[in-house]
């Protein structure tokens, strides 16, 4: 609707700051309906951006489905990586520790045989100092048969408490083996599972702080269209007082001319079809019945070429 060709029909002596109240009504309707066609543009970019929104989080949110898999199975790949880069070296450091062990148990075999050796040779020399001690312990097998009934005896009795005071130190040995390495496994698995505590706190942290982001982000969707269903009910409301305004006008045009009267009577069907609209075209209708309501009020109040006459005669007697 074009300001400047609805003023180009009306009478040449109606300018815009003359006008009556009626053309400026009008005029506030065609600004109504330019705001309105903005307004139901704008509402429909509101709401494709809208759906764009909704389509964004659900491709956000599988985006986080899919990095939180992925993020589960490469924690668990680490794990399973550090668990065999663990036992690698565990078996690595065995084996080193096995070769030295068989290394030192050769040298010590090597020293032992020569010891053995040189042991031998006094052994041999103690044994024919230690002859008289022999000879001693015969004499006590014989003196006291009943503690003592044979010298072999009491050898076999010294030969087993020594066996059991040797068994008893290499137990106690490999007790304190075995201890310290659960120690050494029980703080390897402590820090693993600080460390993956810590991660996971990480990422529950970095999750909320984006769900929070998000849901301010809808907040502020939510706000804005229900300024704009404000704004609209606010200017139809505005629409529907200026309405009922030019139907009252009309209404009193009608009560006082003839000649209205018989035009309403040529243009009474074409305003019944737009009494009670249903279609999409229910502004533009109603605006349409408004102008030419109008401009039937402005024929109406409108001096007609006798009055102008009547009203020239005094000036020019």
């Amino acid at each position: 609707m074009n300001s400047t060709g609805k003023q180009g029909k009306y009478p040449s002596h109606i300018h815009f700051d003359m006008v009556s109240p009626a053309t400026k009504l009008l005029e506030k309707r065609r600004m109504m309906y330019e705001v309105h066609e903005a307004f139901e543009a704008q509402k429909d970019e509101f709401k494709k951006q809208e759906e764009q929104f909704k389509k964004q989080e659900a491709q956000i949110r599988e985006r986080d489905v899919h990095i939180q898999e992925d993020l589960i199975k490469f924690c668990k790949f680490l794990q399973d990586n550090e668990s065999k880069k663990n036992r690698a070296e565990k078996r690595l450091q065995d084996e080193r520790k096995t070769r030295q062990e068989k290394e030192q148990e050769i040298q010590t075999l090597t020293k032992q045989l020569e010891e053995m050796q040189k042991s031998a040779e006094k052994l041999e020399r103690k044994v024919n100092s230690l002859k008289k001690y022999e000879e001693y312990l015969d004499l006590v097998s014989k003196t006291y048969p009943d503690q003592y009934p044979d010298l072999n005896e009491i050898i076999n009795r010294y030969k087993q408490l020594e066996t059991s005071n040797k068994t008893l130190e290499a137990n106690h040995t490999e007790i304190e083996k075995r201890l310290e390495n659960e120690r050494s496994e029980a703080l390897r698995f402590e820090k693993e599972i600080t460390n993956e505590i810590l991660q996971l706190n990480n990422d529950i942290a970095f999750l909320q702080k984006r769900q929070e982001d998000l849901m301010n982000k809808k907040i502020d969707l939510q706000a804005g269209v229900e300024s704009s269903n404000n704004e609209a009910s606010s200017k139809n409301l505005t629409l529907g007082r200026i309405l009922m305004a030019i139907d009252n006008i009309y209404q009193r045009c009608l009560e006082g001319s003839s000649i209205i009267r018989y035009d309403n009577e040529e243009r009474r069907d074409e305003f019944e079809k737009v009494k009670e609209p249903t279609d999409e075209e229910y502004f533009a209708k109603k605006g349409e019945l408004a102008m030419k309501k109008l401009k039937v009020c402005l024929l109406y109040t409108s001096p007609s070429p006798r009055d102008r006459q009547k009203s020239r005669m005094p000036s020019s007697a």
